[in-house]
Parts: structure tokens; C-alpha cells; sequence
């Protein structure tokens, strides 16, 4: 089977933060978000949504929740059910936007068909450390980064403790472990 291969960055981020990743071409918008989760180091507690253009739109690949509470202008097609092949052959981009109140909207942009046997998804490369979740969203993130990069800031012990880091051990934004990414990536099927 071939893969579909993408580029993935999180829009307006500081610093830059982006992944390169190849997928199975049979892959479901469903099965694409839990790759994009895995690639970034998000831990999929929250909706995502994908479109043209973000909330804008008319039309989105989501799942499906039976709560109620519907758009009648949105047509919401069935993550689980849509083909991203069916969709990147017409178009090469989109958004994805995960946790609707933190807000992180990426774009997702295919780059080709990648011709070999894919089974999982896997990262090429990537840049840049995953904001953690729940931060508040990019300017959340920003406040943390500032928090960090201020000398005995008497948060960073809250922030560390928060983000389970070792004592002595500090955040670096700029840090993306392809290794790590893939090690995720490989438990997808």
C-alpha cells in the first residue's frame, strides 16, 4: 500500500513548530488525527476538526457526536468514514484544528504519494517542541515560555512540576525527537 506524505506545522507558533509525516493512503480523517496526535505529542482528549478553511466553512470531517447540539448550516462527513485520499487529491490543503477552546489550528498540507509499502505512519522530520496540553493556547504557551526563560520566576516550579519534568531538567521549545515521534507513531495501525 502507498502512503500519502504531509506537512504538517501549527499555525503561528513561536518557536516554529512542524512535522513531516507519511500515512497509509487508505487512512480515514480519523485515523489521520490520531497520526497528527501521535506526530505532535498531543494526547487526543479533545474534538478536532478538519476543513478548508477552519470554522469558516460549510463542510468538515469530524466526528460524529449525537449530543444535541447541531450547526444547520455545518455538514459535519464522518471521520471514521471519509478517505483523506478521496479529499488530498483534489485538494493539498487544510486545517486541522484540535481542542476547540485552546484553539490549535494547524495546516496540513500534502506534499505527494509516497511509492512504497506503508503500513504505519511514520515522521520524516520535524522541528520544534509541542506546546503541552491545556496550556491556554498559544498565548498560553507564550506565558509558560516567558515564565521559563525568566530567572527565578516563582511559577517555574509550578510549570516543572506540571509538565513532570525532573528537577534541574528545563523545557526546550526548540526540541523535537524524531525518535520519540516514531516510537508513538509506531503503535498506530
Amino acid at each position: 500500500m502507498v502512503g500519502l506524505q504531509f506537512y504538517i506545522e501549527l499555525i503561528d507558533s513561536r518557536p516554529y513548530v512542524w512535522r513531516r509525516i507519511v500515512v497509509p493512503h487508505d487512512y480515514t480523517f480519523y485515523k489521520f488525527h490520531l497520526a497528527i496526535q501521535g506526530a505532535f505529542g498531543w494526547e487526543n482528549c479533545h474534538l478536532f476538526h478538519f476543513s478548508e478553511n477552519g470554522f469558516l466553512d460549510k463542510v468538515c470531517y469530524a466526528e460524529i457526536i449525537n449530543d444535541g447540539n447541531t450547526a444547520h448550516d455545518l455538514v459535519t462527513k464522518d471521520a471514521r468514514r471519509s478517505k483523506i485520499k478521496l479529499v488530498f487529491v483534489k485538494q493539498n490543503d487544510f486545517v486541522y484544528i484540535y481542542d476547540f477552546g485552546d484553539n490549535w489550528k494547524h495546516r496540513v498540507v500534502f506534499e505527494r504519494v509516497v511509492e512504497e509499502e506503508i503500513e504505519r505512519p511514520y515522521c520524516v522530520a520535524g522541528g520544534g517542541a509541542c506546546p503541552p496540553e491545556d496550556c491556554g493556547g498559544l498565548g498560553g504557551y507564550a506565558a509558560m515560555l516567558k515564565i521559563f526563560n525568566t530567572k527565578d520566576h516563582p511559577e517555574q516550579a509550578e510549570y516543572s512540576e506540571w509538565l513532570g519534568l525532573v528537577p534541574g531538567e528545563k523545557w526546550d521549545a526548540d526540541f523535537c525527537s524524531i525518535r520519540e515521534v516514531n516510537k508513538r507513531l509506531c503503535l498506530l495501525e
